[in-house]
């Protein structure tokens, strides 16, 4: 009888072995931390690491403003973003099993060397053998040697299904066909990860619709900043929409995840609209990468985001950042939105979608006035210093938190 080996076998045992060498080092690590804790006094070294969300680079950027030696690392990237300090699947040739190993090697560098590690509910630098939970091995490290754990929420890490429903129609589960694949889903789940994860965490920072699912976090950061300094921000270079009643309507969508995003909904909406004879045209930027999308949305005269899930995106802040209006359901504007009195978000709903695309063509005019009060919006509250300084204030506030 002959055996083959699976990947899967594979995998599991170099998490297996990968475990175990861990534990096995952790006196040598606890001797390396001492030895080199003189100079990680002089700029505290911050890992900001987890699911390879664009805003992971970009919130170590931040970080360097305020005086911490901070880098991203991940262990893998979407097409969409590769921005990252360190791709773990990248540095092994897109070999995963090696990718894998890297991930072990990059843990002990981490716990060897940093001050503190961000990661997001569902997880940090160590792949779990549970989808979208912590490894309990990487968060009993972090509690053993004192490394500050700040972890932070994108979404699907910590969205069940119980609760989403209970928010209300429309939702995110409304057209929602992948149940217990894309999101964490199951309550028990996410109340063992959770209570896991929170022990272990200084704080947990949520926002948006993401609070209503993390008891006991703190929702004021923030945390999706867009780089406009001069180099970087030449992307971001504003174009606002013009007045030209020559031209359709152009909407521009990006819809990553069409079922949560309610594309459809859009999609019927602007068909109906052109029948009854509105100039309105659809572009939809799918599988695109991130300076392919953002040239895209330059032609755009508004941009949608979503009309189920409640809260927006990085890619409405994006929109608003280059002075497009953008379209998108605030389900509750007053506690999702940061400073809701100044946010120009036009707030849409399933329901009223339709409506709301044919107010916009009659008042195509506003357009570009909606588009600066973005732009505004975005360079006052969302830049890199913008949110620096609100890391800063909650560093602040947490000396001498555990």
């Amino acid at each position: 009888m002959s055996f083959v080996a699976t990947k899967n076998d594979a995998r599991s045992i170099v998490l297996l072995i990968g475990d175990a060498v861990l534990v096995s080092l952790l006196p040598l690590v606890w001797v390396v931390r001492k030895l080199f804790a003189s100079l990680r006094h002089v700029k505290p070294i911050s890992v900001w690491t987890g699911a390879p969300i664009l805003t992971v680079a970009m919130n170590s950027r931040a970080e360097r403003l305020i005086g911490y030696n901070a880098f991203s690392l991940v262990r893998a990237s979407y097409h969409i973003a590769d921005e990252f300090d360190y791709n773990l699947l990248r540095a092994a040739k897109g070999n995963r099993l090696l990718a894998l190993c890297l991930a072990y090697v990059a843990f002990l560098a981490t716990l060897a060397m940093a001050d503190q590690v961000h990661a997001y509910v569902d997880g940090g630098i160590l792949p779990s053998r549970r989808r979208l939970s912590f490894h309990p091995l990487e968060l009993w490290f972090y509690r053993v040697l004192g490394i500050r754990l700040l972890v932070w929420t994108y979404g699907a890490d910590v969205r069940t299904r119980d609760k989403t429903v209970k928010l209300g129609e429309y939702n995110c589960c409304t057209d929602c066909t992948q149940v217990g694949l894309a999101c964490i889903c199951d309550s028990e789940r996410w109340r063992e990860n959770y209570a896991r994860v929170a022990r272990t965490a200084t704080a947990v920072f949520s926002m948006g619709d993401m609070i209503e699912y993390t008891p006991g976090s703190r929702n004021d950061l923030f945390f999706w900043p867009i780089d406009l300094t001069a180099q970087e921000g030449r992307r971001y270079d504003p174009v606002y929409p013009r007045m030209n009643t020559d031209k359709p309507l152009r909407i521009v969508h990006a819809p990553n995840h069409r079922q949560f995003k309610g594309t459809g909904y859009l999609e019927r909406a602007v068909t109906a609209l052109c029948q009854e004879g509105c100039e309105i045209e659809l572009v939809l930027v799918e599988g695109r990468p991130n300076e392919e999308a953002l040239e895209i949305y330059k032609s755009a005269d508004v941009i949608f985001d979503q009309c189920l899930i409640g809260f927006h995106g990085y890619v409405a802040l994006e929109a608003m950042a280059l002075g497009k209006p953008v379209m998108c359901f605030i389900r509750k504007p007053d506690d999702y939105l940061l400073h809701p009195e100044e946010c120009p978000i036009i707030n849409t709903h399933v329901i009223t979608l339709k409506a709301d695309l044919q107010r916009l063509l009659v008042r195509r005019s506003e357009l570009g006035d909606i588009g600066r009060r973005g732009r505004r919006y975005v360079e006052k509250y969302f830049s890199l210093e913008a949110f620096s300084h609100r890391l800063k204030h909650t560093y602040d506030d947490l000396k001498g938190v555990a």
